[in-house]
């Protein structure tokens, strides 16, 4: 008996702990998401010092607003809340522009597109309609998000060659 009462224990606090990991959500941490999307920018454009550090500080400042617009959409109101992010995007785009060149920014354009097609377009995962470009393409996730499909499986080891 007392063994059983150890693994329910043991499982209540595997899962307390589990549901209770920092950044968890949506989007993380803010601080976490302004560095790695401040790293990809270094790398992807080469950014100067100078300008890495002020990309920091924009990413920072608009990876607060995020969040802070997700913590307020408690209405659940997704169109609403797509509004919003467009427009925090756009503000963090304008002032990324002061920052970059027009070379850096237009490649940064074609990254951050990229991005968001594979998240399924603006706003996220949203499953999206035959209208926003979704063919029926992988399945539906929890919450109607759109899942990719499966990745092929891995070639045999040992196999022979065709």
């Amino acid at each position: 008996m007392r063994i059983i009462n150890v693994l329910i224990l043991l499982v209540f606090a595997a899962a307390t702990t589990a549901t209770a990991q920092p950044g968890g959500g949506k989007g993380g941490d803010p601080v976490q998401r302004a560095e790695m999307q401040t790293q990809l920018m270094i790398d992807s454009l080469s950014l100067s010092t100078k300008q890495g550090e002020k990309v920091k500080d924009i990413n920072l400042k608009y990876a607060n607003k995020i969040k802070e617009a997700r913590a307020a959409n408690t209405d659940g109101d997704w169109e609403k809340m797509r509004a919003t992010m467009d427009a925090i995007r756009t503000e963090q785009n304008a002032e990324l522009k002061t920052v970059l060149t027009q070379e850096q920014y237009d490649r940064w354009q074609k990254i951050a597109e990229a991005q968001m097609q594979r998240r399924g377009g603006p706003g996220g995962s949203s499953g999206g309609s035959p209208e926003d470009g979704d063919k029926g393409k992988g399945r539906k996730g929890k919450k109607g998000e759109q899942v990719p499909p499966p990745p092929p499986p891995p070639p045999a080891e040992g196999g022979q060659k065709q």
